[in-house]
């Protein structure tokens, strides 16, 4: 079964939030590690936010490229959707199910569980994010 979560870059100077889904995977072993460890400069954030909406997120970037609706599904629709607020964000992706949601912000990722009723930021050492 999926953990499903979103991924998501937030700009400063435009004051919006950048995000794509990611189907498999979504806890913060699985993804935040990830993310953690292969993407944590802004470069390479916008890269990934390029592929749009992706199946899994793979410590290459290619090999998520590879993994990503556009190219596997031809789905030219599955793109980087942009939200000018963080509730909305996260109410977009709860309909999709998602259960966590990570936010690069500031030069680190934020990992948020996406409790039905709440939101809750896990701090860096629990999420091992």
């Amino acid at each position: 079964m999926a953990t499903r979560s979103f991924i998501a870059k937030y700009d400063h100077d435009t004051n919006e939030y950048t995000a794509i889904y990611c189907h498999w995977d979504g806890y913060p072993q699985g993804v935040g590690v990830t993310l953690r460890d292969h993407y944590n400069a802004s470069g390479q954030i916008d890269t990934l936010l390029t592929y749009g909406d992706i199946s899994s997120l793979r410590e290459d970037t290619n090999e998520t490229k590879a993994d990503s609706y556009q190219v596997v599904q031809g789905d030219k629709d599955a793109v980087a959707v942009t939200f000018k607020y963080f509730t909305q964000m996260v109410e977009h992706y709860r309909g999709m199910n998602c259960e966590y949601g990570y936010v690069w912000e500031d030069g680190k990722w934020n990992c948020y569980a996406l409790d039905p009723q709440e939101i809750n930021l896990y701090e860096t050492e629990d999420a091992n994010v």
